[in-house]
């Protein structure tokens, strides 16, 4: 144990660039009060080295949270920089982000000019999006000759919106301005200004980077792909065409080739090329399938399929199916679209080759078919069962078929009782005499789910259909106009509990707003009702007018209706 506990003092000793250990202060028989610590750049004092011991013991037993605590008390006490990198370090492997904001802080006020403390808070600032934060240190690294700010920012480019690129324009045009032979900028404007839109000025900053770096090649195919996007591509060709001759294999060449010349409306070299990769990378699937779907993209519907069946050939994946299935459907085979949609077992796309697939099924003479295909999801991938559950009860409404609808649900429910969907949708669906059963349902959804802004405004609505319970409606559906305040359906939902409690002026300013938002003919029908009680005669005869020529045959005009009628 004593061996231990040395190690770890010289080990505690050792984090200190070059610190000479000095007391707090002189030791005193006399003396109990505890005396504060003076902290001198360069001397390692007893808090110090407690601190560090502690820390050092805390990381060998994985308390990370207690070492970076010590660490960074001491880093900001101190201002040692092995302290502050430790510190550092410890903050990057937790990922605690307050973490190393603060220490890398620290260090970027004691090393000013080392870029590694402003590139790591650039890059957790543009991260989290507080990209006016960010943009300090990306001039302070970029001063200090760091560059891997620069990757950041075109890494992070493409997940940035317009505003967000523009913001970051700025720092990289600076440095520019006092130094214009800098190869990494001009191309990392020129991503940052492609992402804001500015397509001709990122033009421009490519054009820039090659004329300083010719052999540049992320400029080179910044380049083309933009002249690509902006239909340019004879130019992008050339540039492309360049390339090629320096790297022959290259593959992401040959593949912006390939966009290029669909671009170009050059379809049959963009094949002949396409056979030519697929042939190079018979084993490569992802880039065969990437090639079937550009061709796809161009409306080149039988090159695309018949790319498709040839990997279909080589694999046993199945996802290359759904888009056979799209082919067959946009050429208005449906039966083979549902053929090729029902055998999709894998993949991103299942339930969407599911949902097509029954779509097609249009006749309700399929509603055996439907329901074996149901089946036969449900078995090869149970884990979206209850997805598949709903879908099947749907198709089931949509064909006025809701007894049938409502008997799937209840078995859905029965076998998947926490699926708030299953819920969902049953409770949707109950008649009024069920009512009991849905506000069961839906209560069931707010308890796992208070802010679901769907369910609040739902039983809302139908507690002021089939009950008298205003009050309690009107509170559900505050808070859901507070989740969604501009969204039609609950706007309605409030114009007609307010309505129910006499409140006529605001029901007609809700309903007035929601119908302009969605001319619906149930919220225009609500819209006359309020109206006419409001003995407003003109304008609910106006309207129901209107609605009767949109809407000729909906049962909603009923209620309007009979309320005009007793005027």
């Amino acid at each position: 144990m004593l061996k231990h506990a040395f190690i770890l003092v010289t080990l505690a000793a050792g984090v200190l660039s070059g610190c000479s250990i000095t007391p707090s202060h002189p030791p005193s028989s006399l003396e109990y009060a505890p005396v504060p610590s003076t902290y001198q750049r360069g001397e390692l004092n007893g808090e110090t080295l407690f601190d560090l011991l502690v820390a050092e013991l805390a990381g060998h037993d994985q308390a990370y949270d207690l070492s970076f605590q010590k660490y960074l008390k001491q880093a900001e006490l101190t201002g040692d920089p092995a302290i502050i990198r430790r510190a550092t370090r410890i903050a990057q492997f937790n990922k605690d982000t307050q973490g190393l904001e603060k220490a890398s802080k620290i260090w970027a006020k004691y090393e000013p000019n080392s870029s590694e403390p402003d590139e790591l808070l650039a890059g957790l600032f543009m991260h989290q999006g507080r990209f006016e934060e960010a943009v300090p240190y990306i001039n302070n690294a970029l001063s200090n000759n760091g560059r891997q700010v620069l990757l950041l920012m075109s890494a992070q480019a493409r997940n940035l919106s317009p505003a967000q690129a523009k913001a970051l324009i700025e720092p990289l045009q600076q440095q520019l301005a006092s130094n214009a032979q800098q190869a990494d900028i001009w191309l990392t404007l020129g991503i940052l200004q492609r992402q804001a839109l500015l397509k001709s000025d990122a033009l421009t900053s490519f054009t820039q980077a090659l004329s300083i770096n010719p052999d540049a090649y992320e400029a080179s195919i910044q380049k083309a792909d933009l002249l690509r996007e902006t239909g340019k591509t004879t130019s992008a060709l050339a540039i492309l065409n360049g390339l090629l001759k320096k790297q022959p294999d290259n593959k992401q060449i040959k593949l912006l080739k390939v966009q290029t010349l669909y671009k170009a409306e050059r379809p049959a070299n963009a094949l002949a090329l396409s056979e030519t990769l697929m042939a190079d990378h018979p084993d490569d699937e992802q880039l065969q399938l990437y090639l079937a779907l550009l061709a796809l993209d161009f409306n080149r519907l039988d090159d695309s399929e018949t790319m498709l069946r040839e990997i279909i050939k080589q694999s046993t994946n199945t996802a290359p199916y759904f888009y056979l299935g799209l082919i067959a459907e946009q050429q208005n085979r449906n039966e083979a679209a549902i053929r090729n949609y029902l055998r999709v077992d894998e993949g991103k796309n299942v339930i969407q080759a599911y949902t097509r697939a029954v779509g097609l099924m249009e006749n309700i003479d399929n509603q055996e078919r439907v329901s074996e295909a149901i089946v036969q999801g449900i078995e090869q991938q149970p884990s979206i069962a209850p997805i598949l559950i709903n879908l099947h009860a749907d198709w089931l409404r949509k064909h006025g078929l809701n007894a049938e609808a409502i008997d799937k649900l209840n078995q859905g429910v029965e076998l998947y009782p926490d699926n708030l969907d299953l819920r969902y949708m049953r409770a949707m669906m109950l008649p009024e005499e069920d009512f009991p059963i849905a506000e069961q349902d839906f209560r069931i959804i707010l308890e796992q789910d208070p802010d679901n802004a769907m369910a609040l405004n739902a039983l809302g609505y139908t507690l002021s259909l089939y009950t008298q319970r205003y009050q309690e409606a009107y509170e559900l559906l505050s808070r859901a106009i507070q989740l969604k305040p501009n969204d039609p359906a609950v706007i309605d939902s409030m114009g007609w509990v307010l309505y129910k409690l006499n409140r006529l002026d605001e029901a007609e300013s809700y309903l007035s707003k929601a119908y302009q938002s969605f001319s619906d003919a149930e919220v225009g029908s609500h819209l006359v009702i309020v109206l006419a009680a409001q003995q407003k005669t003109q304008q609910a005869r106006a309207l129901l007018t209107e609605l009767e020529k949109k809407f000729p045959n909906s049962p909603h005009l009923s209620d309007a209706q009979n309320a005009l009628k007793g005027i």
